[in-house]
């Protein structure tokens, strides 16, 4: 026979006399296949229940992140601020910062100590970019160090001049090249250079008071011999009738957690304000209650039994899950109910702040005009509803076994339950696995375990479709023999016939 295979690598020729051929054995496999059929489809539903989950684990994380912003105080006390002027004077401020109302009015901005050299000889008849034929050192105090005075042995008292840096001149140096030695040393000198009209202007970095001297063997080959020194001065300002004189333009020890920024002189008073920022925090609310809606609208996809009446009904992927069931209820009651013991604040239900079940059901809306409302009516018990906490004093047995004292916490609020909900689900660093963690776990296993059970089962098949194959050909022999012998002996009775 020829030896010519199926797709299942049978001999098309099978069967020539038995009349079973590659056909009726790939028929015969296919039908024990029914069990590896069934646990392809089952590691199939496995994989779909595995991204499932998976999924809903990153609508959670999301949903946590929103939620971990009602229990920030940025959250509720952002403040925008407000200036009359902003081009002459501007506020910024952290969330702890006071409401408030300032006027100030700018006297004087503070200004660099600044030296400008002289002509620059050598310059003449060249470039910023030409060699200078300078060489030498530029010394320059260093930015940490100040003029300080000592008593000495014999009661006298003696001033020590505040460390230096010596910055190396070449003769092959450009101006352009100078300066630009000189910053790369800015950071510990505090001085700064620039070339205006063919001069070296060297600067404090730091505004107000602050005096400073250059020396070195250079000074005549840079003009700074001839120098012009213009002292840096003061900011001085009036706040709210308060006259404040300081080194910087930018103030924040006047008035707390909050920063004046300077930036030119006035005439008149600069009226600034300080606002909370309550679109931030109803557009936070409204984020958490929009992703809250997105993972119960997903689970509750998931988790549908579909139409059981129907023929071709198809349930979904985690449908009978009850750990995914018990997070859906769980999210709910937590949601729309009550907060617990939360004595800082008169507001009950979220209902009081627009948060509300739609129809009984699994989503909520969020009353935008509910909310606003009541943070203007009580802007502190809106943030104690949400989140809150209590520190007390505790005693506790030391290390040394000794009595200590030490803060206790306690979290109080709406978003507190429900961070202790989605913890259960996500967080396994408390010695205790997560509800995902398990799920996965599980779930790697059961595949893991049906991955063997198909492997072993695919031996199995192979063995067996070998053993039709042995056992038919083995058939269509023995028919081909008897044929052979049977045509034998019919010529041979056709030959005594004919005698």
């Amino acid at each position: 026979m020829a030896s010519v295979g199926s797709a299942s690598g049978i001999s098309s020729t099978l069967g020539t006399y038995s009349g079973i051929t590659s056909k009726e054995i790939d028929k015969l496999i296919e039908a024990e296949s029914v069990p590896l059929t069934k646990m392809n489809l089952r590691k199939s539903k496995m994989t779909e229940q595995q991204n499932a989950w998976k999924d809903v684990r990153l609508r959670l994380n999301s949903l946590f992140t929103n939620l971990e912003k009602l229990q920030k105080n940025e959250t509720f006390n952002t403040k925008i601020t407000l200036s009359s002027h902003p081009e002459k004077v501007k506020i910024t401020a952290t969330d702890l910062a006071d409401v408030e109302d300032y006027k100030v009015t700018v006297e004087k901005l503070a200004t660099s100590t600044k030296i400008t050299s002289g002509e620059i000889a050598k310059l003449k008849d060249k470039t910023i970019y030409d060699e200078l034929s300078v060489s030498g050192k530029l010394t320059l105090p260093l930015k940490s160090e100040k003029e300080i005075k000592v008593d000495t042995l014999d009661g006298k008292t003696e001033t020590k001049p505040p460390k230096t840096l010596d910055i190396t001149i070449d003769e092959k140096d450009s101006l352009k090249e100078i300066t630009n030695k000189i910053n790369q040393e800015s950071k510990q000198t505090g001085i700064k250079a620039s070339v205006i009209n063919n001069r070296l202007i060297l600067t404090s970095v730091e505004t107000g008071e602050k005096d400073f001297e250059v020396k070195g063997d250079v000074l005549n080959g840079l003009g700074l011999d001839k120098a012009e020194k213009v002292p840096g001065e003061d900011a001085i300002f009036t706040i709210d009738g308060m006259k404040v004189t300081r080194s910087s333009n930018e103030v924040s020890d006047v008035i707390e957690n909050v920063t004046i920024h300077l930036l030119g002189e006035t005439k008149e008073n600069v009226n600034l304000s300080l606002k909370t920022d309550t679109e931030k925090l109803t557009t936070a609310v409204k984020d958490f209650v929009e992703q809250y809606n997105n993972v119960m609208g997903f689970i509750s996809e998931k988790t549908s039994v579909g139409d059981p009446s129907k023929k071709d009904n198809k349930a979904g992927t985690l449908n009978g899950d009850g750990s995914m069931m018990r997070l859906q209820s769980s999210l709910r009651f937590l949601m729309t109910g009550a907060p617990g013991n939360n004595d800082k604040t008169n507001i009950v239900t979220p209902m009081e702040l627009g948060i509300e079940s739609k129809d009984k059901t699994a989503t909520i809306t969020f009353d935008e005009e509910k909310f606003k409302a009541a943070l203007k009516k009580d802007p502190e018990a809106v943030q104690n509803f949400f989140y809150n906490e209590k520190k007390e004093i505790k005693e506790v047995t030391g290390p040394d076994g000794k009595p200590t004292m030490e803060f206790e916490k306690s979290e109080f609020g709406y978003t507190v339950k429900l961070k202790e909900l989605m913890n259960e689900y996500l967080d396994d660093t408390k010695g205790k696995k997560s509800v995902f963690k398990s799920k996965t776990e599980t779930l790697e296993s059961n595949m893991k375990d049906i991955d063997e059970r198909i492997k072993r089962f695919n031996v199995k098949i192979e063995k067996k479709k070998d053993y039709y194959v042995r056992t038919f050909t083995k058939l269509d022999q023995v028919m081909m023999n008897a044929e052979a012998q049977m045509a034998y002996l019919q010529s041979q009775i056709d030959s005594f016939a004919a005698r």
